[in-house]
């Protein structure tokens, strides 16, 4: 340039410009080449004073630039920027940019300059060598071989420098070097803006790997982190490639930090898909059919790890969330591109997830295995964090025992549907695999299942000695589900989830669960794929094969095992939570003839416990279930099978005590009862443990008036007992009574008193409450009583009268009963009847000695006694007479028999001779 008077109002504002700017005037002249009012206003203010704002409206006016530099330099490109060229009429549309759209002219955006740094002023005054603040100096920032090209019709881009020196160059080939003459057209805003009036980056982040757009952000758990766009909110360069790391050092105890990503405001998304083609790309949205720039997110902290998304366009962004406390953002922006308002903004979030019930998608592998005897009941679900295009998650539950079978069913089940206008199942976003592996075990054909499986399995697959079914389920078609469950936290309803209708039931102890991601849906807003499931092993009864037997017995012999402890039932289908609203489970021990039941209560936990309680019974010294309500209570019933009958041993309900029951024979029945149960009652809310073993029988009870033998029949008998040994004992006998008879006993014994330490009760074999007490005495004194069939009884038909005779001892003593069979007296006559008892005896038992009839003695009377009976006269005469007959009878035939020996005739010698001559002589031979 020349003097100042040659020089124009334009070239004096770019040396003002350039001065202030601390640029050369050539660099100046570049930037302000195509605004000429820029230029003049500026030098004109300046003459006047001393400011550079122009003469523009005040909401289009540049800021004021100091001569310290204490502002920072931003430029704007706005509105109907174009390079506009002529087109040829039958020229087409380019869908995407590439290096020969770019032939007819570019243009190319650079960054040079000092980044200011800002310094905290000290209190303590120092003496420096300049003032001011300091500035990094730095050189172009160019992106490597990036251009823009193409035409900006009706729209603006905005560009945010981030140093204070920015180069705009367009390139125009020669005339005729692109095939027809290029007309570059250009129109551009700039302006000068204090660095306090762009909204900083990240006030707290760090720089990572050394380039302006490699950002690493961390811990962002307790501050809002943002990502950005290089010169947001303006467009970046071309032909960058930009690193965001987002990294959580800490989280809470037992949980794993996971970064979410997401924008929900649509206007701050805005990337370039490449796409011209309307069909392909709906404007407005997300899409990740890119050929053009792209964002990817990994999840990871390289590009090697899993890649979760990527997408383009414009429009919100749901939530992204990765596996682990890492996450890697990358921005690819092509070379050649049309110059578009391209930016983008991301919110940061930590999200802190327990370790115990998530379920993560990593890099090694999407794979669980529950085990079931260590975890027998929890929840599956699909991973909570995005999860990448292809892969499979495999749940896999086994149980602890061969005879364990996993219950299962699901709460949900989504599956996007991207075709909803069609029934045809395409599985193009994923699908669920139930796989159920049957184990080859005898007996299949009992199994509860095997005729369902058996139609079930025209595909199966034979993989090594099991079968393999397999259900799959996609968008179309869902699974069983149990959707009430889904509206309780633990997925236990109120109504139980039955089955077969809204549940599964493996037929072996694995069921395996395979979730299959084919295509993300995350950008869709829609979700991907997911389920929640609640699996339940369930424990069957040792001894059986089929879950579903009914009833609920189990069966202990004592050769086999002669002690051992007893549980409740870990079946979930016999409680309330399975569907069952009562519970009868039994117990049978059975030992050999020569043992006894000892059983000793070692747990005992019913949540009904306070419904019902138990008491001790002096009279009979037995445990006794006293139940205040019959809602819902449980409780343990113990009877043993002695003679045929069911006699009572104990019950039980109340945990707060231990408790030791004894049977008197050898073989024992224990019920389990449970009542209305409701639906979250199961084997944890009620449950008990037992320990029971078969003792040798003791000899106390043989008496010497009676056999090995436990039952007392006949006319009359007698049972008598010393006891010399001090530890309590219970010895019974059974007293049975030929039909349409009763029995009188006679007691020796007093009336049951509180004192008593020696008891004889009477039961009847119907009744478990004793009808007759009374305490063994060594004095003289008896009591006298009938059994219980000796009451009229209309309905009593053609049946024995049993009577249990039971004798409890505490210390030592003596036992003595008698008893005879008594008929009650009809129309006609007894042969032998006792008036005080106005009963009647056997005739077997008059006169044998002892007085039967107590008061009268009418079976023992001299009348009765020293008289012969005339039946016993007739009976002897006929049977003399008949003797006489016999013995005339026998020496008749036998002197027959002699005679007809003495008459047996000899013929002659010659009798047989064969002579014509000889002649026969009527004379008879002479002996």
């Amino acid at each position: 340039m020349g003097k100042e008077a040659d020089l124009t109002d334009f070239e004096k504002g770019q040396i003002v410009m350039a001065w202030r700017l601390r640029t050369s005037i050539l660099e100046t002249s570049h930037l302000v080449s195509y605004s000429l009012a820029v230029a003049v206003s500026t030098y004109r203010k300046w003459r006047m004073d001393g400011e550079t704002t122009c003469l523009w409206p005040p909401m289009y006016r540049p800021r004021h630039i100091d001569f310290r530099g204490e502002w920072r330099l931003q430029r704007i490109v706005r509105r109907d920027e174009e390079l506009q060229r002529p087109k040829s009429p039958t020229a087409t549309t380019v869908a995407t940019q590439t290096v020969s759209s770019c032939l007819r002219g570019y243009m190319e955006v650079e960054e040079s300059g000092s980044i200011q740094i800002e310094k905290v002023t000290p209190r303590v005054r120092r003496r420096t060598k300049k003032k001011g603040n300091p500035r990094r100096k730095g050189t172009f920032l160019r992106a490597p071989a990036g251009s823009f090209c193409g035409p900006l019709i009706g729209q603006s881009a905005t560009f945010y420098s981030t140093r204070d020196t920015v180069k705009l160059t367009v390139f125009v080939p020669p005339q005729g070097a692109a095939g027809q003459p290029v007309v570059p057209r250009l129109y551009l805003t700039y302006r000068f803006l204090h660095h306090s009036q762009k909204d900083s980056l990240l006030t707290s982040n760090k720089i990572a790997g050394g380039g302006k757009c490699d950002t690493l952000l961390t811990n962002c758990h307790f501050r809002d982190c943002i990502i950005r766009s290089p010169n947001f909110p303006g467009f970046y360069l071309r032909n960058i490639s930009c690193h965001y790391w987002i990294r959580q050092d800490s989280a809470p105890p037992g949980q794993i930090a996971q970064i979410e990503i997401y924008q929900d405001n649509e206007f701050k998304i805005s990337i370039p898909s490449g796409h011209s083609n309307s069909d392909r790309y709906k404007p407005g949205t997300l899409t990740s059919d890119c050929a053009g720039d792209v964002v990817k997110v990994f999840d990871g902290r390289t590009i090697e790890s899993p890649l979760l998304v990527e997408f383009c366009g414009a429009g919100p962004l749901p939530t992204i969330r990765s596996s682990g406390p890492d996450i890697l953002i990358k921005l690819i922006s092509v070379p050649f591109q049309t110059l578009s308002n391209s930016h983008f903004e991301l919110a940061v979030k930590i999200h802190f997830a327990k370790i115990s019930g998530s379920f993560r998608a990593a890099s090694e592998g999407c794979s669980l295995t529950v085990d079931g005897g260590r975890h027998p009941v929890g929840i599956l679900q699909g991973p909570d964090h995005s999860v990448p295009s292809g892969t499979t998650c495999t749940y896999r539950v086994t149980g602890k025992r061969p005879t364990d079978r996993i219950w299962l069913y699901f709460s949900s089940y989504h599956v996007p549907d991207l075709n909803p206008w069609t029934d045809i199942e395409h599985c193009d976003v994923g699908k669920l695999e139930i796989v159920h592996p049957i184990p080859r075990i005898r007996h299949a054909h009992h199994h509860y299942h095997h005729y369902q499986l058996a139609n079930a399995l025209s595909g199966e697959q034979n993989i090594g000695a099991e079968t393999i079914l397999t259900e799959t389920y996609c968008e179309k078609k869902s699974p069983r589900q149990c959707g009430h469950a889904s509206d309780f936290p633990d997925l236990i309803p109120s109504r139980p989830c039955t089955f077969p209708d809204e549940s599964y039931l493996s037929p072996g102890p694995e069921v395996i669960l395979k979730m299959t991601y084919l295509s993300s849906t995350a950008i869709r807003g829609s979700g991907g794929p997911h389920f929640t499931a609640r699996y339940e092993v369930v424990e069957n009864m040792p001894y059986k094969d089929d879950i579903s037997s009914q009833p609920c017995i189990m069966s202990v012999h004592g050769r086999d095992s002669p002690k051992g402890s007893l549980e409740s039932p870990r079946n979930v289908f016999l409680y309330g939570r399975g569907g069952a609203r009562d519970l009868v489970c039994k117990y049978e021990l059975r030992g050999t003839p020569d043992q006894r039941v000892r059983l000793m209560v070692q747990e005992l936990f019913f949540s009904s416990s306070p419904l019902c309680q138990t008491t001790y019974d002096a009279v009979t010294e037995r445990q006794k279930c006293n139940v205040f309500h019959f809602g819902k209570f449980a409780l343990i019933n113990v009877t043993e099978l002695w003679q045929d009958s069911t006699v009572f041993v104990g019950c039980i309900c109340d945990p707060s005590k231990s408790f030791i029951l004894e049977s008197v024979g050898h073989m024992m029945d224990i019920e389990f009862l449970v009542r209305n149960m409701g639906p979250r009652d199961d084997f944890r809310t009620f449950h008990f443990s037992l320990d029971y073993e078969f003792v040798p029988v003791s000899s106390v009870c043989k008496t010497s008036h009676s056999s090995d033998t436990s039952v007392m029949s006949g006319s009359k008998g007698q049972l008598s007992l010393n006891i010399h040994s001090a530890s309590p004992f219970r010895c019974r006998w059974l007293l049975a009574a030929f039909p349409t008879r009763a029995l009188y006993l006679t007691v020796r014994g007093r009336t049951f008193d509180a004192e008593c330490r020696n008891k004889i009760l009477f039961y009847n074999v119907n009744n478990w409450e004793p009808f007759k007490v009374f305490c063994s005495s060594d004095v003289d004194h008896y009591e006298t009583f009938f059994t219980q069939s000796w009451k009229p009884d209309p309905t009593r038909t053609f049946e024995a009268d049993l009577t249990l005779l039971e004798y409890i001892f505490n210390e030592p003593g003596q036992f003595k009963v008698n008893w005879v069979e008594v008929t009650r007296p009809k129309s006609k006559p007894c042969s032998l009847e006792c008036p005080e008892l106005e009963a009647c005896i056997g005739e077997d038992l008059a006169c044998d000695g002892i007085r039967h009839c107590p008061v009268s003695g009418n079976d023992e009377s001299p009348d009765r006694c020293n008289q012969l009976p005339l039946m016993t006269i007739a009976i002897s005469s006929t049977a003399a007479i008949a003797l006489v007959t016999l013995i005339v009878l026998a020496v008749l035939l036998r002197y027959r028999l002699i005679k007809s020996k003495d008459k047996t005739v000899i013929p002659p010698p010659d009798m047989y001779r064969n002579d014509c001559k000889h002649t026969f002589s009527n004379k008879a031979p002479v002996r």
